[in-house]
């Protein structure tokens, strides 16, 4: 391998890799190999499963949860538990659990304003508890991860196996909704005492008190709007689509493409993954090669100026490391310049 490592100098802010497609087309198998390969090489990377359909745990062959675990020397996976990353964010506070817990469970004493926030703050756990299950709850907790991250030395890259197309266009368009969201909420703001301390942790505010709800909003905003500026920085962002030489998926890849060029977002390359090989022996893979010639000639002529990566089929499944390395050195040794991190010195 020629790439040099980025730990080798001084600590440099994270690089995101984010591989996306219809469900089936293999995308957490070429995540998964690309993060061994960047690992193998030197780097320290975090592997990430944004999909509720976890597949991670499967093509790794072991256990993966919503605690990050080491799998292979320089990488670390997870899969994102959307439920206990929302409760975390917006659960009771330090000093709010402390509270309740020293109290006697009684209000005889209490006075009715008491009586009354704590009667608010009951009705606002009901309310905010659920939406943790609700649809969308994803695209915030993946969020949450670029957030947490992007000013971090801790990784040099993040490895995101995101939801299928939709989904993880939602995740990607989130700040610039956030971002304008916010700056109408900041005109019409408000009483909204619970939600500012969701917000403030969500941004990991810290320390006694709670900010004024102007600056948490002025800071959220900001954030939203680093946020944007990452994902729309080449040299910080690599988006690979995944797709199979089917009509359904060519399909679906244009109409994503189109997608993330009207938000400005730069595509990095496309897969053409499970390419049927001819033979002229079996009727069978001689017509399915046929139909994938067909499929790949339109994917040539929609990528355009944007690789186009082909990746044949297997005989045998890739799951587990040596498997997933084997693989991993056929998609990127005679490519590494379509990754950011190699790009320049590190």
């Amino acid at each position: 391998m020629t790439m040099s490592t980025a730990h080798s100098g001084q600590a440099k802010e994270p690089v995101y890799l984010f591989f996306s497609g219809k469900g089936g087309v293999g995308k957490t198998t070429i995540a998964a190999a690309t993060a061994l390969y960047l690992a193998r090489s030197g780097l320290r990377v975090l592997v990430t499963s944004t999909d509720p359909a976890h597949s991670l745990s499967d093509v790794f062959e072991q256990r993966i949860g919503h605690n990050p675990v080491l799998l292979a020397p320089g990488l670390v996976g997870q899969e994102t538990d959307s439920s206990a990353t929302w409760s975390a964010m917006s659960g009771p506070s330090q000093q709010e659990a402390a509270e309740a817990a020293s109290g006697d469970g009684s209000q005889t004493n209490a006075s009715d304003s008491d009586a009354h926030r704590g009667r608010v703050r009951r009705a606002m756990d009901s309310i905010i508890e659920p939406l943790g299950h609700a649809p969308g709850v994803d695209e915030y907790v993946s969020l949450e991860i670029l957030l947490d991250t992007m000013n971090s030395s801790t990784f040099d890259v993040i490895v995101l196996d995101t939801a299928p197309t939709g989904h993880t266009l939602r995740l990607l368009f989130l700040p610039e909704l956030l971002e304008g969201w916010l700056g109408r909420l900041m005109t019409v703001r408000g009483y909204m005492q619970r939600m500012t301390k969701t917000i403030g942790r969500w941004f990991g505010r810290k320390g006694r008190g709670d900010p004024p709800m102007d600056e948490l909003l002025t800071t959220a905003r900001h954030q939203m709007s680093d946020v944007r500026s990452v994902l729309m920085d080449p040299t910080r962002t690599a988006f690979f689509l995944v797709t199979i030489p089917e009509a359904m998926s060519v399909l679906e890849t244009a109409r994503t493409m189109e997608e993330l060029s009207g938000h400005q977002i730069p595509l990095t390359a496309v897969f053409a993954n499970q390419i049927q090989p001819d033979s002229p022996t079996c009727p069978f893979c001689h017509a399915r090669a046929a139909i994938h010639g067909t499929e790949l000639e339109r994917l040539e002529d929609l990528t355009g100026s944007v690789p186009l990566l082909r990746v044949s089929a297997r005989s045998t499944v890739v799951r587990g490391l040596a498997s997933l390395e084997d693989f991993g050195c056929g998609l990127w040794q005679a490519r590494e310049d379509l990754l950011p991190l190699l790009k320049g010195d590190s």
